[in-house]
């Protein structure tokens, strides 16, 4: 399996979204440079330029709308087609550190982490519809002003916020190493449970929200996202910064109860240690086993971002430098009993 690569930037990059049709993939980094892409070929349709170094960024899933936040605070809105900047909302003294659309593109969640240790984290919900109408109106262009606070427990570090199934419940994720289950609307904590010894670097869901994993420096693991309860775990020796779930998991033909997780190293420590572990890990979650492992020899830092294809034959990865590799399984991976 020989990836293809393209590069936007020479900055790191941050975050991978492949919209829901599978044939557009978006880039971003720490330029505040966006970039869409074609998957076939890798061919740069076109690039969105932030307001700052973008940490995160969402799709609808018609393919119409392009949300990012920036480590400067504000979070843009783009048309994703002739990529016209439809407007920003700003919170001072804040990070915009993940943004994510509801099932339906109705909600937007933000979560913001401070500047400063006399401020807060805070996760806001907002509807989309008002938010556009209001910035084309300039009535308002803080943040604080038109949202609807989603009231999280004192002292919470929240890293990411997302939503659970039909939008039921939201799980967020902490710096220091808790899972945090809420109901939606309600917004009432169901359950709160430490799982890792550090901040939780990513977590996401398997397509019909059977499994929730999670990304740490101590590895990854596999909940049950309606209990919180632990399934399974693969440790590493190196930090995990990204996860992904094959959406082949629960499929009715060729199915893969596969993840991918991926990390190594910080790229400042790189000189100091032979052992940088950038290999991206494939891993049998009933099984738990790693069944796989890839490393391409030209990879020059750790890996930030990891996203399927809908299709789940395929993955990308971002990475420093502004690396990003376009996997494409080949009939090893369908054929091989391994991989079964």
């Amino acid at each position: 399996m020989r990836p293809f690569h393209v590069r936007g930037t020479d900055r790191a990059i941050m975050t991978i979204k492949i919209n829901y049709d599978g044939d557009l993939f978006f880039t971003a980094s720490q330029d505040g440079g966006i970039n869409c892409w074609l998957t076939e070929n890798g061919e740069r349709l076109g690039n969105y330029k932030a307001s700052g170094a973008v940490k995160t960024l969402d799709l609808t899933d018609n393919s119409e709308l392009l949300v990012s936040g920036s480590l400067e605070g504000s979070v843009d809105f783009f048309q994703i087609n002739g990529g016209k900047s439809l407007g920003k909302l700003v919170a001072d003294m804040r990070k915009a550190k993940w943004v994510e659309f509801s099932y339906g593109d109705e909600y937007l969640i933000i979560v913001y982490q401070p500047m400063t240790s006399s401020i807060n984290y805070e996760t806001r919900i907002l509807k989309v519809q008002e938010i556009l109408d209001k910035i084309k109106l300039r009535q308002s262009q803080d943040v604080l002003e038109i949202t609807d606070t989603l009231v999280t427990p004192d002292k919470f570090k929240t890293t990411q916020a997302s939503w659970g199934y039909l939008n039921q419940s939201i799980i967020m994720a902490s710096t220091e190493g808790e899972l945090l289950l809420l109901s939606y609307p309600q917004k009432q904590e169901i359950r709160r449970v430490q799982v890792h010894d550090g901040e939780i670097k990513q977590f996401t869901f398997a397509k019909d929200f059977s499994i929730l994993a999670t990304a740490a420096n101590d590895g990854c693991k596999i909940f049950d996202p309606t209990t919180l309860q632990l399934l399974r775990q693969f440790k590493y020796e190196v930090p995990m910064n990204a996860v992904a779930i094959s959406p082949l998991f629960n499929s009715d033909q060729k199915q893969k109860p596969h993840l991918i997780v991926a990390g190594g190293i910080p790229a400042r420590e790189t000189a100091r240690t032979k052992f940088q572990g950038f290999d991206i890990h494939i891993c049998n979650v009933i099984y738990e086993e790693e069944v796989g492992k890839l490393l391409n020899p030209n990879q020059i830092g750790p890996i930030n971002a990891l996203a399927f294809f809908p299709d789940g034959k395929g993955f990308i990865t971002g990475e420093e430098g502004g690396y990003s590799r376009v996997y494409k399984f080949d009939q090893t991976y369908w054929e091989n009993d391994l991989f079964k």
